[in-house]
């Protein structure tokens, strides 16, 4: 069987390769994968069982239930101050699949698509399976913002999209309002589409998170959210799309001919979640924050380790490169040594191969154990 060039041009994500690798220590500190420790609420869980015996678990409309729909345009709304409607929304398996679906409604071969770096690592894939070519804007100014300058820079006539990641992941920045107002100037400037990557909304701990769809024209701009951290729901595969209603009306035709619907009861429970967003939200927020300090603290004076303050996610974004090593033969070694796995830098994009991601998903006292192995680890080298 020969297989296409297309597939051969996707890869595996550094992160995940190293979880694989860590299944062989009975004892590892697994700080890879953004994957909380945090059960779902009885209440959203509570929901699908009761959408379940309800009979609920046909298909559904291909752009979701309408009560959802409504949902999410309501909590968007607020968070936008734009005026949405369920039919500015679209139901999806997780964000990754409206990316993914966005991506192909727009892209043509050759077009190309400016991701801000540092960038969620499946985000260039999902450029190269549309046939178009993944720019990295990897230039930034204090505390990680892009550097706009640059990022004007690597525009030409064949750029359709930049893709705005705030709150960011992996380096856990909330890019200000004057950040954004600048990109969305120039998207506005230039005839550009921003895509605005917004899965981390409510997991902002410092200072309010705000969408870059304030200042976008309403016509030129698609908004991406998920269940799946801000609710502690990342195995029920429930995201969304939100745009103008001709955009969303033939993404979901799109949907509708790869996967049909998202699943019927996971979106049940969705809907008990947004509509509750203070009561299960919230909580998660404050359990990271607390998960923050501890890490933090126990991480700090650590030789050779250089980091920021998270200002919202689960993630620290370390720079590691005091210690002489890459991203890669740092992330490998630990493990060896250890038993920690962390994420490469280099996941995120080339310029960060002296960086290492680590997700606070953990309870309190494996984040002092990690943190202690790392510390050991470093002291060593």
């Amino acid at each position: 069987m020969e297989l296409s060039e297309l597939s051969w041009s996707i890869r595996g994500t550094l992160g995940r390769k190293l979880l694989m690798k860590a299944q062989q220590y009975d004892d590892v500190v697994d700080f890879t994968l953004g994957d909380p420790d945090i059960p779902t609420p009885d209440g959203i869980c509570e929901a699908a069982v009761r959408a379940i015996r309800e009979h609920k678990t046909r298909y559904t409309p291909a752009g979701g239930i309408a009560p959802l729909r409504e949902a999410v345009a309501a909590d968007i709304a607020i968070q936008t101050e734009l005026p949405l409607t369920a039919e500015n929304v679209a139901i999806t398996i997780g964000a990754t699949e409206a990316i993914h679906l966005a991506f192909r409604m727009l892209l043509n071969p050759d077009d190309e698509v400016i991701i801000i770096g540092p960038s969620w690592a499946q985000c260039p894939n999902n450029v190269l399976l549309c046939g178009a070519k993944p720019v990295l804007a990897d230039r930034f100014t204090e505390g990680f913002l892009p550097d706009i300058g640059y990022l004007r820079s690597l525009i030409t006539d064949r750029t359709k999209i930049i893709v705005v990641n705030s709150p960011n992941n992996p380096t856990g920045t909330i890019y200000p309002m004057e950040t954004l107002q600048a990109i969305a100037q120039l998207a506005h400037e230039k005839g550009i589409c921003l895509f605005s990557d917004e899965v981390y909304s409510t997991l902002a701990f410092d200072k309010p998170y705000v969408s870059v769809g304030n200042w976008c024209d309403r016509d030129n701009v698609v908004v991406f959210g998920s269940s799946s951290k801000i609710f502690c729901m990342t195995g029920w595969r429930v995201g969304c799309v939100i745009s103008e209603p001709h955009f969303i009306k033939r993404l979901i035709k799109m949907q509708e001919n790869m996967v049909i619907c998202a699943s019927a009861p996971a979106q049940w429970a969705a809907l008990e979640a947004v509509t509750h967003t203070v009561q299960y939200a919230l909580p998660i927020r404050e359990t990271f924050r607390a998960r923050r300090e501890v890490l933090l603290d126990a991480l700090k004076d650590t030789p050779k380790m250089r980091f920021r303050r998270p200002e919202a996610t689960f993630y620290l974004f370390a720079d590691i490169s005091e210690t002489g090593l890459d991203s890669r033969t740092f992330c490998d070694r630990l493990l060896e040594k250890e038993h920690v796995a962390v994420t490469p830098g280099l996941s995120f994009g080339d310029a960060f191969d002296g960086y290492i991601r680590l997700a606070f998903t953990l309870n309190d006292d494996v984040l002092h154990d990690g943190a202690a192995r790392i510390r050991r680890f470093i002291e060593s080298l």
